[in-house]
């Protein structure tokens, strides 16, 4: 048997319990137990060497770290606590195992039996999500790359140690000849304190208040060995106190240090720890010094202690408050000398040539900063905005509680309601999704600018739910503070679906960010019955009121249902939406409807200021509607082309994000589906493939030949056609004279002509410079010349938020320096009459007012002259 570092043997905890001798025990019980405790201390030895193979970098972890336990519990127990034989040898072995298992050998199966581990598909699923969003980068997490196992087996066996701890006292090894091997030999004391031994080894990661209700009652004694009982929330206590405490030189030797070169954090733990002496006791403080002062190349390192040191005091303080609570024995001490003051603390863990102020970057005004970041500032002054984010984190949570439940496809519901008191309006969210606990809807809900479900917490609280599948939609830990544009009255019920009503929670909001919101249990309405969440919030502007959430604008003075406006925001989510009424509930949208719902009804939906009845809507805007499919069915959307006249209308469909709308099309009515690329969520790529995007746009060209008379719209049809990457097909593009002609049309032109004169600035309008005429009566007689051709000047975009280059980002397809109808006429011209033509900019007179001429400076194409034979 080896024995590492100062000799355990000669800690007080140890003497006391197993060599002075004791009223409450003989002398063979004592050597029973320090016997079998002994025993299990050699073969966890082995098992803890295996450590720094799995996690390399950190600190010491091996059996030298498990005997120095002995010293700092004793440090704070001596005089204090009394531990009989039977309670020794249930905190030795709890010591020994609680991080035993952050290391493969802890496994059986190994690699192989952690990789079946719910926090391994979670951790290879939270990678992979992470790697495609941020370097759009994927991995195939059944089988991953080695350098993606290496990163994420640390992770996973830390994360899983205190859990796992709990089963080595029981489980069995099997030799190369097939038989078990255990910690515990002694198959009475593993079966009777083995249960125990795991438990409290489990618990180093428990929070203290989870001790006083896992351990409410005392082990009784084992009859055949002991009259002793053992007291497991001391021993927990003192377990997590005594693990606390270790930071001292011991846990990180130098040689071992300069052996292993740890990085990154890893580092600093190494560097603060090396400088730290053993701590010892002064009234009722622990207290840390250091031999080498921190220089101010350590002065990351020393910041790190500080944070530390400050961690160990909020443990003893939590466990002195626990072990008053009983009533019975407490530890020596309840604090850390100078925690919570770097000047403090840099008296006894000292600095050179630098002192240490508590000088870090602040935010003093955080209200300010989050009505800034989160608010108007962010998302401008649209208070529908606020209701897409709120309707957003519902279909999160349903999303969610589907995952982990197993639920179908299309289970949940989501209601949006609007309830008057008075003069006074509240804006109610509600859903049946997975719901908040008290710590979620304190912490992260509350973290301005951190998603919960890309947080270590949500894999604590749902294991699974990553594995599962669970893709959020929010993604910045922002949108929750939208809500605040409506009103600064806030209220948040919530309880989770897995548990009882007494967890149910109100948060509330009486002024905003800037005060203080007060969390109440709250039993009953208006907590969702099955779990959930519920949003109130008091509006402060009227609904029916300019500036209003259901106010249409000045001019009309109109207001719009708030069905309509819920269908407007959230067109195709994925959930079931209804509104609240007098009767009851009115449906609004449920998963998949948009494909399925005609065409003017989903037009209606995307656009809710539409008045007009489905007969007077146009025939052929009703026959062009066309699912945007790839080749393997995949769906991208549902629109149709419908070209403007203008630049920057306002009409048009949707791009959306997860259902949600995200930036207006142009030229195209309907919705096309896109992810996120601002916080805002006010930009969006739409994810339409080249292939998908080509086929659909030329599939267009053909439905607007057979359904659209106006040959102007053709043509402009056609820019869009092309801005698409589609095949024009038969539509009209170009205008000779008074008619407008198709592909096959014009190159039967060009076949028998040798000039043409192109306007690519479309129709001519008025000129008071150059047009010796009044403009009405160029308006009411212009007649264009028969030898003129003209291309519309179109602006076939579909997607111009923030500068996007979409679809020439998927397409391929160059930017032309004016249209791409433009384009494709020259290259048309080029390809009859040769690369050798002549183009020249002229003035020619394009056509007439009456008698009046009407000049135009023009494009002249002539096709080369053919050398005359000899």
């Amino acid at each position: 048997m080896t024995v590492s570092g100062p000799d355990f043997r000669q800690t007080w905890l140890w003497r006391q319990a197993f060599l002075t001798p004791r009223s409450d025990s003989t002398t063979e019980e004592q050597e029973f137990f320090r016997t079998q405790y002994l025993s299990i201390r050699e073969r966890a030895a082995q098992l803890v060497s295996r450590i720094a193979v799995d996690l390399p970098g950190m600190t010491v972890h091996d059996i030298s770290h498990l005997d120095a336990l002995w010293d700092t519990a004793s440090s704070v127990a001596e005089g204090a606590i009394n531990v009989n034989p039977a309670e020794a040898f249930v905190l030795g072995a709890s010591i020994l195992l609680h991080d035993a298992a952050m290391s493969l050998a802890a496994y059986p199966g190994g690699l192989a039996e952690v990789r079946t581990t719910v926090a391994w598909k979670d951790a290879i699923a939270r990678l992979a999500l992470a790697s495609e969003e941020s370097a759009g980068e994927k991995f195939d997490v059944e089988n991953p790359p080695d350098a993606i196992v290496q990163r994420i087996v640390p992770d996973v066996l830390r994360r899983l140690h205190a859990e796992r701890a709990q089963e080595l006292a029981e489980q069995a090894w099997r030799t190369a000849d097939g038989s078990q091997v255990y910690l515990v030999e002694d198959s009475d004391l593993r079966r009777f304190y083995g249960p125990t031994v795991g438990q409290v080894a489990h618990s180093h990661w428990w929070s203290v208040q989870k001790l006083e209700q896992e351990f409410s009652e005392d082990l009784g004694a084992l009859a055949s060995r002991t009259l002793n009982r053992v007291d497991r929330v001391k021993l927990a206590c003192l377990l997590r106190i005594a693990d606390a405490l270790h930071l001292d030189s011991r846990r990180a030797p130098r040689f071992l240090r300069a052996i292993t070169n740890p990085s990154g954090i890893s580092a600093l733990h190494w560097s603060f720890q090396e400088r730290l002496a053993r701590p010892h006791i002064e009234l009722d403080a622990v207290v840390f010094t250091t031999g080498q002062p921190f220089g101010r190349e350590d002065a990351e390192a020393w910041w790190l202690a500080y944070d530390t040191l400050n961690a160990v005091d909020r443990e003893l303080r939590d466990v002195d408050l626990l072990l008053q609570g009983r009533g019975r024995e407490v530890l020596k001490a309840r604090r850390v000398k100078g925690a919570g003051s770097p000047e403090m603390l840099a008296r006894s863990v000292q600095t050179r040539g630098w002192r240490p102020v508590d000088a870090r970057l602040q935010v003093s005004d955080v209200p300010r900063i989050v009505e800034n970041l989160g608010g108007s500032k962010l998302y401008g002054n649209d208070p529908t905005v606020a209701l897409r984010e709120l309707i957003q984190n519902a279909a999160d949570a349903v999303q969610a509680r589907r995952k982990y439940q197993k639920r179908a496809a299309d289970w949940g519901l989501i209601t949006v309601g609007l309830l008057s008191e008075g003069n006074r309006f509240w804006l109610v969210v509600e859903d049946n999704g997975i719901g908040m606990s008290e710590q979620v809807l304190t912490g992260p809900l509350l973290d301005f600018g951190t998603s919960f479900w890309r947080s270590p917490l949500a894999m604590e609280e749902f294991p699974g739910l990553m594995a599962a599948g669970m893709h959020a939609i929010g993604r910045f830990g922002i949108g929750f503070f939208s809500v605040f544009m409506l009103g600064p009255v806030v209220r948040v019920y919530s309880r989770r679906c897995d548990k009882g009503q007494e967890t149910s929670r109100l948060l509330e909001f009486r002024g905003g960010t800037s005060a203080r919101p007060i969390l109440s249990p709250v039993l009953g309405e208006p907590v969702p019955i099955d779990g959930g969440t519920r949003v109130e919030v008091l509006l402060k502007d009227n609904p029916f009121q300019a500036g209003g959430l259901l106010y249409i604008n000045s001019y009309s003075k109109r207001t719009m249902p708030l069905a309509a406006l819920v269908g407007a925001v959230a067109p195709n989510l994925d959930v079931t939406i209804e509104t609240m009424v007098k009767e009851g509930s009115q449906p609004v949208a449920r998963p998949g409807d948009w494909l399925k719902i005609s065409d003017f009804d989903l037009i209606r939906r995307l656009n809710p200021n539409v008045d007009r009845p489905e007969a007077e809507a146009p025939k052929a805007d009703r026959a062009l509607m066309q699912p945007i499919e790839g080749a393997d069915n995949q769906v991208f959307g549902r629109a149709f082309i419908s070209p403007s006249r203008y630049s920057y209308s306002a009409d048009g469909g949707w791009v959306t994000i997860s259902g949600l709308r995200a930036g207006r099309l142009h030229n195209v009515e309907g919705v096309l589906l896109g992810e996120a690329v601002t916080a805002a969520r006010d930009a969006a790529q739409p994810l339409a493939t080249k292939e998908a995007l080509a086929r659909w746009a030329s599939k267009q060209a053909e439905l607007i030949v057979e359904s659209v008379k106006d040959e102007e719209r053709q043509a402009r049809s056609a820019e869009v056609v092309l801005e698409c990457g589609g095949n024009i097909g038969n539509l009209k593009f170009v205008k000779w004279g008074t008619d407008w002609l198709t592909t096959g049309e014009f190159q039967d032109r060009l076949r028998s002509s040798t000039e043409i004169a192109v306007s690519f600035d479309g129709e001519f309008d008025y000129d008071e410079e150059q047009d010796d005429v009044h403009p009405k009566e160029f308006r009411e007689d212009f007649e264009g010349a028969e030898d003129i051709a003209l291309v519309l000047k179109h602006d076939g975009g579909i997607w111009r938020a923030n500068n996007s280059s979409w679809p020439r980002s998927v397409t391929g397809l160059p930017r032309w320096s004016d249209s791409n109808v433009a384009a494709y006429a020259r290259d048309l011209i080029r390809r009859a009459w040769g690369e050798a033509l002549q183009e020249d900019e002229e003035d020619r007179v394009v056509g007439k007012v009456r008698y009046s001429d009407i000049t135009r400076h023009v494009t002249v194409f002539r096709a080369a002259e053919e050398d005359e034979p000899f």
